[in-house]
C-alpha cells in the first residue's frame, strides 16, 4: 500500500472560514474555482465558457451561482477588457470578514434562497 503524498504543486487553500457560508454544492464549487484561479492578488478573469469546462456547471446554474456570490458580497464583477477589445467578467475575491456573507437571503425572490449552516431554512 502506497503511503499518502501531500501534492507539491497544482493545488490552492481555501480559508476555513468558507466553510462557515451558506452556500450549496454549486456556489461553493465555484467560488472555489476563483480561489483556484485567482492567486495571491485575488482577481481572475476566466470566460463563462472556461468556467463551464473546467468546473462542469452548467449555464444557467453558473450564472445564478455567480449573482449568489455578488449577493453574498463574496466576489465583486466589472467588465475587463482584452487586448483585443472585447469584453470579459474579472472577478475580485472579497474579504470573508464581512459579516453580510453569512446572512439569510431574500425568500421571497426565486433567485435568493434562505440557507443555513447546521439547521433547517426559515
Amino acid at each position: 500500500m502506497k503511503m499518502y503524498e501531500p501534492p507539491t504543486k497544482e493545488f490552492f487553500r481555501l480559508p476555513n472560514k468558507i466553510f462557515h457560508v451558506p452556500l450549496d454544492a454549486t456556489q461553493f464549487k465555484l467560488y472555489s474555482y476563483f480561489v483556484c484561479c485567482s492567486g495571491s492578488n485575488g482577481y481572475c478573469w476566466p470566460t463563462m465558457e472556461t468556467i463551464m469546462r473546467d468546473t462542469g456547471i452548467k449555464k444557467s446554474s453558473l450564472q445564478k451561482a455567480i449573482k449568489i456570490l455578488k449577493k453574498r458580497q463574496l466576489i465583486e464583477v466589472r467588465k475587463h477588457y482584452k487586448p483585443t477589445g472585447n469584453p470579459n467578467n474579472e472577478y475580485h475575491l472579497l474579504s470573508l470578514d464581512n459579516p453580510e456573507i453569512y446572512r439569510d437571503l431574500d425568500p421571497v425572490n426565486d433567485d435568493e434562497l434562505p440557507m443555513t449552516i447546521g439547521g433547517d431554512a426559515a
